[in-house]
């Protein structure tokens, strides 16, 4: 569904605004209280001169890999690993899920929530844990789906595609690993003395990450909900800090903790990033604020907790592998390596891992000076160490964005052009182009990508189990690399011009257009040009997309004063008459401000939502009647807007409603008719639909789903044979409230296909055994009360999205009437039966192209012949012919010809049509054709000529020929009596 979008301050630009005032004050904002207790004292980085803490006043460097100059890990590991306990990828899962599961307080392990974050309407994918919760459960709205929980959330970021396969702890996917706390009224979960006991139970996890686009995140989420403390700042400090001293047995001494800003989602607040080893373990996010797309801030009723821990860094820190995709695809990595032969340089790739660190193309002002620095360290030569790299930093960005692809996909998102879409089609595209340049596809194939999601699959069954059948999911890779394949000519021409108007150079916004628009990728761009890509360039793009938030509703009238209206329909969409009193009369802010907008009680008129058109009727009010012409619902009021002012003081009145009760059935079964459609699509096509926006009115509904491809007849016929088999099941339609909580876990987030619903509770709509969504319109009771589905037809809209437009009920009659009608009228018209239309159609068709071209070489031949007429006529040297052509096509096709004879004689012709002129000027002082333009623009004030001095001319079937001096112009529009006055003026003569 789209949505209007406005500039905001980025996540960064924001916490920029932040970071003076907290530095300033240090113990207003951070738990510096704990630092002290546990003998950590507060200095300032030599070299970045952030504020950090540390545990030995020996310590200058505040740990961050780029002051600390490498990881000090790789080799030897870290806590428990330097004994030799080294734990594999999905085991720092199932270590970490059993931990929590059997402690003294237990958490509920619940299943991730969907990359695509279809709950919110501000972003468009999770980036991190924290995601699944806002805004709702962040501002106190809603109940978390289970309390105390845990969840491995897998996320996806595309501001870091640069650093992949480098730095050994980039990624564009990731899971974070969430611990959620709610201490209800009268439901005490835990305080701080337990929190530190819970995480003194943890045997087998080791630490943790930052800097990832893509990875698995253990997250600690506390909400603190007004008079409902659990514990803040310091309580979350202490058992952080217990449980990397006493538990991974990690030295103090090596423990760094640096104080900093976070910001993201709407929220803001101080955090505290530890490091061990030159690495980011963790970061303690205390989330105080809600931001506004300007950068201002207000205090959130609801503190929070949350504190993150990346996975993917859990078994490369404690085990001190070279890098963490060695851990993190175990799998996928050996297969992948073993079917391309590519053997890693282990000597190369242990020298060069603590190093890697350095290589953050973020940070890094001359990236060659850092290679060979790294290279004298190592004391290796560059080439080498870049020969032994490369391939491998290739293996490891192929490993990293086909993963990201599947959980996208998988959750049902697709490449496009358009949104997040353009990041996920971006990566897949970088995936084809990396193996085309490396000659890696002649090896792998379709079948062996496909075979690598696969192994990707087998990495994550130990963390999310077995993934469901996902049919269409080749499909959507195949069509993406046939459209690679197909568009790389059209891209490498559209970038040569550029390059050429360029002049050889491109600018950082040209490579955001090739990249995000014409979809081409950067190693491709690279190819073509010769040009290197700018260092920080995927920080450039996701840093653009940042800038643009969804803009917030506009509200004209405030309601909040007043009573939530009763719903009548939702206990009985049969209603037709109510009865009702006046609440309040507000002035109709888009009508002149007069008195025609009545807020009752209760109300059957379901207002515009969902997509769904309002009921109209009328209201009786004091013995007056009123047409209801509007129905809308402005916070929890319903809004009926009517056709004329209403007449006195009538708050209080009693009111008698009456429906439309056509009008309420016919959208009743498009609205239901739109979910059987839906779900017929899903069965047709495959998971990958989803519900991208709607819209049902009186006369036709459409659905908007997303779709790689356009629609084939066959597939309309599929689905619109699914849908009426649906309709002709007699499936019962269930309607009821739940719990959101509940709905989720019994539904799960497919429910979601209409959008955000705030609250604790949802409207379910459950169609048995075919579609569950939460919805609030008005549906059937049974699938058979829809009647007939007719599917009109179906387009692309956008890339990925297709919509397909439909009737039911008796619109679907009368168009089926329609239908028949006219195949009735044919088969009178021509004396035939039925099953002889096509081949009666397809003869006339083919004699009336015959025809067509007939025609065409006559009027060509006519053309020819009058020109000739007026060049060897001394009487015309100026030519204004009358034409009765609907459109200059034939003179654009055929008339530029005779532009060198034209031009050779000095003549000029002139066709006028009844909305157009065309002109054909031996040289251009035949004609003021600014003076022209002046005239037409007396009549048409947006009036334009298309005009060009440098004609290409192909005669037969040669080169085209190019002739200067001679003027091709034309205008397309009305005209009056003028412009003929004005071109007799100029000498033409009218030919006959």
């Amino acid at each position: 569904m789209e949505s209007d979008t406005i500039k905001t301050l980025t996540a960064k630009e924001m916490k920029n605004l932040a970071k003076p005032e907290f530095a300033k004050n240090p113990d207003q904002f951070y738990p510096t209280k704990v630092f002290s207790k546990f003998g950590f004292s507060r200095a300032q980085c030599k070299k970045c001169h952030a504020n950090f803490w540390r545990h030995v006043e020996t310590k200058e460097t505040c740990g961050d890999s780029n002051c600390e100059g490498s990881y000090k890990f790789i080799g030897v590991g870290t806590g428990k690993g330097r004994k030799g306990n080294k734990i594999t990828y999905a085991e720092a899962w199932q270590g970490f899920m059993k931990s929590f599961t059997s402690a003294r307080i237990p958490c509920t392990a619940i299943e991730r929530y969907p990359v695509v974050a279809r709950w919110r309407n501000d972003v468009e994918y999770v980036a991190a844990g924290i995601y699944c919760f806002q805004p709702y459960c962040v501002t106190g709205e809603m109940e978390p789906p289970a309390n105390p929980l845990i969840c491995p959330q897998f996320c996806v970021r595309f501001n870091d595609l640069d650093n992949i396969g480098l730095t050994g702890r980039h990624y564009s996917g990731f899971i974070m690993l969430g611990i959620q706390v709610f201490n209800l009224p009268n439901k005490y979960i835990f305080f701080k003395e337990e929190c530190v006991e819970w995480f003194n139970d943890l045997d087998n996890i080791g630490l943790t990450g930052r800097h990832y686009s893509g990875f698995i995140m253990l997250g600690i989420q506390v909400f603190n909900l007004p008079n409902k403390y659990i514990f803040f700042k310091e309580e979350c400090v202490e058992f952080n800090l217990r449980w990397l001293i006493e538990e991974l047995e990690i030295d103090p001494d090596e423990i760094t903790l640096i104080e900093d800003v976070w910001a993201g989602g709407g929220n803001l607040g101080p955090c505290v990033e530890y490091f061990i080893g030159g690495l980011e373990v963790g970061n303690m996010v205390f989330m105080q604020f809600k931001t506004f797309p300007d950068g201002s801030r207000e205090e959130l009723p609801v503190k929070i907790i949350d504190t993150g821990i990346g996975l993917e860094r859990i078994p490369w820190l404690i085990n001190g592998t070279p890098t963490s995709y060695m851990d993190v695809f175990r799998h996928a990595f050996t297969w992948l390596s073993e079917k391309l032969n590519i053997q890693v340089n282990t000597e190369v790739w242990e020298k060069f891992g603590p190093l890697s660190c350095r290589l953050n193309i973020d940070e890094v002002d001359d990236i060659d000076k850092t290679w060979k620095e790294i290279s004298e360290l190592i004391n290796i030569p560059v080439e080498t160490v870049k020969n032994a790299i490369a391939p491998i930093k290739d293996m490891y960005i192929v490993l990293d964005h086909t993963r990201s692809v599947l959980l996208i996909v998988e959750d049902g998102s697709l490449p496009s052009n358009v949104g997040g879409g353009a990041n996920v089609r971006n990566i897949l595209r970088r995936v084809f182009a990396l193996l085309k340049k490396n000659s890696w596809w002649d090896k792998l194939g379709m079948d062996g990508l496909i075979e690598l999601f696969q192994k990707h699959k087998d990495d994550l069954r130990g963390i999310y189990g077995e993934f469901k059948e996902y049919k269409s999911f080749r499909s959507i890779i195949e069509v993406e690399y046939e459209r690679w394949i197909q568009t790389d000519k059209d891209q490498k021409d559209r970038l040569s011009k550029l390059i050429t108007k360029s002049k050889g150079k491109l600018t950082i916004e040209d490579w955001i257009i090739a990249i995000t628009s014409w979809g081409i990728p950067a190693d491709r761009v690279h190819e073509i040009s010769g040009i290197p890509p700018p260092g920080d360039l995927y920080y450039q793009i996701a840093y653009r997309q940042e800038q643009m938030t969804k803009a917030p509703e506009s509200i004209l009238y405030d309601t909040t004063h007043l009573t939530e209206t009763v719903n009548l329909y939702y206990a009985d969409h049969k209603m037709m008459k109510f009865t009702s009193k006046v609440i309040e009369v507000l002035s109709n802010i888009t009508q002149a401000g007069i008195k025609n907008i009545v807020i009752l009680a209760e109300s059957a008129f379901y207002p515009i939502s969902g997509g769904q058109a309002n009921d109209t009727g009328n209201m009786v009010i004091n013995g007056v009647t009123y047409e209801v012409k509007e129905v809308e619902k402005i916070g929890r009021c319903v809004l009926h807007i009517l056709d004329r002012a209403v007449e006195g003081d009538i708050i209080g009145a009693e009111v008698q409603g009456n429906i439309d009760e056509d009008r309420r059935k016919q959208l009743r079964n498009h609205h239901t008719a739109t979910h059987i459609v839906f779900a017929a699509c899903r069965k047709v096509l495959g998971p990958h639909v989803w519900q991208n926006g709607a819209k049902k009115t009186v006369e036709v509904a459409h659905l908007d789903i997303t779709h790689y491809r356009s629609l084939t007849h066959e597939e309309e016929l599929a689905i619109e044979n699914a849908a009426n088999r649906i309709v002709s099941s007699c499936t019962n339609i269930n309607k009821s409230f739940m719990n959101k909580a509940e709905a989720e876990i019994e539904y799960g987030f497919s429910l979601y296909q209409g959008g955000i619903v705030p609250g604790n509770n949802l409207r379910v709509v459950n169609i048995e055994g075919v579609d569950t969504e939460a919805c609030c319109g008005t549906h059937c009771d049974n699938t058979a009360e829809v009647g007939r589905i007719r599917l009109l037809k179906s387009h692309r809209i956008s890339d990925g999205i297709v919509r397909l437009n439909y009737v039911a009920g008796e619109k679907a009659l009368v168009k089926l009437n329609e239908e028949d009608g006219i195949l009735y009228h044919l088969c009178k018209l021509w004396g035939i039966s039925l099953p002889e239309i096509v081949p009666t159609a397809e003869r006339f068709f083919q004699g009336y192209k015959k025809l067509e071209e007939t025609a065409r070489k006559q009027q060509e031949k006519i053309l020819a012949l009058t020109v000739k007429s007026i060049l060897c006529d001394p009487g015309y040297t100026l030519a204004l012919l009358n034409s009765d052509q609907a459109n200059p096509t034939l003179y654009f096709s055929f008339l530029k010809e005779h532009a060198e004879n034209l031009k050779n004689t000095g003549k000029g012709v002139i066709f006028v049509g009844n909305n157009f002129l065309y002109g054909l000027l031996g040289k251009k002082e035949l004609l003021d054709v600014n003076g022209l333009l002046n005239v037409l623009k007396k009549n048409n004030a947006e009036a334009k000529i298309k005009a060009q001095e440098k004609l290409q001319v192909k005669k037969g079937k040669g080169k085209p020929m190019t002739i200067e001096g001679a003027v091709e112009f034309s205008y397309i529009g009305s005209y009056t009596q003028e412009v003929k006055d004005f071109l007799f003026a100029a000498g033409f003569k009218l030919f006959e």
